[in-house]
């Protein structure tokens, strides 16, 4: 989930009473460093180096001694309570490892991604009781147990009216380079400025020149992505095919204050949806698209309630995850 966001800048660390730790694949991305205590890269060595193939080696080939190369998380197994494991963060045996030091810990894997045909590792998983997703539909298929999104309070902001209608996106193609493209001209029809970034990377040049309107070569920290998003009063989210989760772009909807227009019509069903704050676009063509955006634009925004804001925090979030331990 990095959508074009480098690494944040660092913070005044977070602790937990509980003793909850969570292994998430880039600690430095979005929000993570608030919890700085508390969450852990799955390594300790860089990825991508020679020590991580040297280890990647020994994990293939089942060779004993490759938790050496495992984050500092280890060092907290003692003390801990439960351990989360974010979909991306998972290797194979981390559960029984963790066990092996801490019969007593709860541990967990959650996806916060949809399942993909590369990404299965939850069959990996031996405590399959202790599988989370936030996708409704990856619940179902795969017998998972339902846990939300979540955000962190501390980026709260409370509505302030913006004088225009701009919209912000920072993302990867992932397929939608071509409805972005057609998005920002029915956007701008209806009244609204958009600044629609899609990360050039890995795109010919054929395709360059087709995407130049909305194409940047610059990545964002995420305290220079959150500017932006002051900074308009939209957001856009374009979801991948088949994904009924909320994503971050939502979350930071809600917390942020800012209205969205999105294509993921699960949403609607959610809590915090209403109309006067989130557009759900059409499946197909709609010639009445830009009246009904410019009926849009014009409600008045109706800000989320605290009660909203605590479901979907990091601390309400953490305590929804229970099962039988190993």
């Amino acid at each position: 989930m990095k959508n074009g966001i480098v690494k944040s800048k660092a913070v005044t660390p977070t602790t937990v009473a509980d003793k909850t730790i969570m292994i998430f694949q880039h600690p430095e991305l979005y929000f993570f460093p608030q919890y700085k205590n508390i969450v852990f890269s799955p390594f300790g060595v860089r990825e991508h180096g020679v020590s991580y193939w040297i280890y990647k080696a020994m994990h293939f080939a089942h060779i004993p001694g490759y938790s050496f190369f495992w984050g500092d998380w280890k060092n907290h197994l003692k003390t801990a309570k439960k351990i989360i494991i974010f979909d991306y963060g998972y290797q194979r045996g981390m559960e029984t490892y963790i066990h092996t030091i801490n019969p007593n810990c709860e541990v967990y894997l959650f996806y916060w991604n949809i399942i993909t045909p590369k990404r299965i590792n939850y069959k990996l998983f031996t405590d399959k009781e202790a599988i989370y997703s936030t996708d409704p539909a990856d619940c179902e298929k795969y017998n998972f147990k339902y846990n939300n999104m979540f955000y962190c309070e501390k980026y709260y902001e409370p509505y302030e009216p913006c004088k225009k209608n701009k919209l912000f996106f920072l993302g990867v193609d992932k397929g939608r380079a071509d409805l972005l493209l057609c998005l920002k001209a029915v956007f701008e029809e209806s009244g609204i400025e958009c600044d629609i970034r899609l990360l050039a990377s890995g795109l010919n040049k054929k395709r360059r020149q087709e995407l130049k309107s909305i194409l940047t070569d610059k990545r964002l920290s995420y305290e220079e992505y959150l500017t932006q998003l002051q900074r308009c009063s939209l957001i856009l989210d374009i979801t991948q095919f088949g994904q009924m989760a909320p994503t971050m772009r939502v979350m930071e909807a809600i917390y942020l204050s800012k209205k969205l227009i999105t294509n993921n019509r699960s949403l609607s069903s959610y809590d915090f949806y209403t109309e006067n704050n989130i557009f759900i676009l059409p499946d197909e063509h709609d010639d009445s698209l830009t009246d009904q955006l410019k009926d849009f634009l014009v409600r008045p925004f109706m800000p989320y309630s605290y009660k909203i804001r605590k479901k979907y925090d990091y601390y309400e979030w953490q305590t929804h995850f229970h099962t039988t331990i190993m």
